[in-house]
């Protein structure tokens, strides 16, 4: 099986950002997959394992996958000019609801995404920790995305009211040993979570999944095959 990883840049607002395609050279994408990085400050970025593994698990599976770096991570610009600002710029986000540049920078990604595959092709969104957070923002307010995961959703950190009426069916994975949450969060976090939703526990982890990231991925997979 022949597996492409093809480097992209795309523009959001006046910024460019980079990126990676990862697909099966040997199948037409009908299914594609956007993937979203984790907090920048907490080391979050395209080359996260668990981003990673979703990447090549769905290559392996059929769909074509992008993932990428928000604004001021790694090659993609931003308007920080050093380390600092852009260090300053994005721990601003973790205290705040003031996330909305990733936000942007996941609809210009899903833009992107979407202008590579047929107008019919299946589009999903999976989003680990705060990715999953400004992913289920996109997701569940954009018409092309037929559902959403999220895994290690920081449940008390950020406001999910947005949810609120979504009727696409979502993906939740947790564990029990989140430093990101409490289990008393994620639980009562989901239940507040509307119908159709799916909640999956990955015993004997914590919040990196270290030794159980194909599984993970393994488990986002297939819940995007059974829509």
């Amino acid at each position: 099986m022949n597996i492409t990883e093809e480097h992209v840049r795309f523009s959001s607002d006046k910024v460019n950002l980079e990126g990676v395609l990862a697909y099966n050279e040997d199948v037409f994408p009908a299914k594609a997959i956007l993937l979203c990085s984790p907090h920048p400050t907490l080391g979050g970025d395209m080359e996260n394992n668990i981003i990673t593994s979703l990447a090549l698990v769905s290559a392996h599976a059929g769909f074509i996958s992008l993932r990428f770096n928000y604004r001021g991570v790694g090659n993609s610009e931003c308007d920080g000019k050093d380390i600092a600002e852009k260090f300053h710029y994005w721990e601003k986000t973790m205290s705040s609801e003031n996330y909305t540049d990733a936000v942007t920078d996941v609809y210009s990604a899903f833009k992107f995404l979407t202008a590579q595959v047929d107008k019919d092709a299946m589009i999903f969104i999976a989003g680990y920790s705060f990715g999953g957070i400004v992913g289920m923002r996109v997701a569940a307010t954009h018409d092309n995305v037929l559902a959403f995961a999220s895994i290690s959703t920081p449940f008390g950190k950020y406001d999910l009211d947005f949810l609120r009426g979504c009727k696409k069916p979502k993906l939740f994975i947790y564990n029990k040993n989140d430093f990101a949450t409490t289990v008393e969060e994620t639980l009562q976090g989901l239940e507040k979570i509307p119908l159709p939703k799916t909640i999956e526990l990955i015993e004997n982890s914590d919040h990196f999944y270290r030794g159980k990231e194909d599984v993970v991925s393994q488990k986002v997979c297939a819940f995007f095959d059974s829509v």
